[in-house]
């Protein structure tokens, strides 16, 4: 029998994103959230009442690097600048629009990432700290 491999389903990423959602609303701000599977593609994104129309497009690609690298989009950003070759490689071996910017966290189960949730639209920290809100409530 095949193991069965963990992953992020369309039920997880509404809980997820509005989670987000309500978190940014709490502090006034509108967003967009953005899920994504392993591979950076889409399972739900989000835009918020409200939010900037380009918000959307800068979640998708936070969750899209946070899935393929694996790790917060904040700290793509020490991989890039200290390695900017590698960075370049992994853009292009992607072909995703990847991207250093704040609040882009992969979404891990039983220590496996199964994809990657992004916010955009408000301040730099507050994206991260809604990003946390709603991979924290799983």
């Amino acid at each position: 029998m095949a193991e069965q491999r963990a992953r992020l389903d369309l039920a997880a990423a509404r809980h997820a994103v509005e989670v987000a959602l309500e978190a940014a609303r709490r502090a006034g701000n509108r967003v967009s959230v953005a899920v994504v599977d392993t591979r950076g593609h889409d399972i739900l994104v989000v835009r918020d009442d409200g939010a900037a129309w380009f918000t959307a497009g800068v979640a998708r690609a936070k969750a899209a690097t946070a899935a393929l690298v694996g790790i917060p989009t904040t700290a793509y950003s020490g991989l890039a600048d200290a390695h900017p070759a590698l960075a370049e490689l992994i853009d292009a071996q992607t072909r995703q629009s990847l991207t250093t910017l704040p609040g882009g966290l992969p979404v891990v189960v039983d220590g496996e990432v199964v994809g990657g949730l992004g916010v955009s639209g408000a301040q730099p920290e507050q994206d991260v700290e809604y990003a946390q809100a709603a991979v924290a409530a799983g």
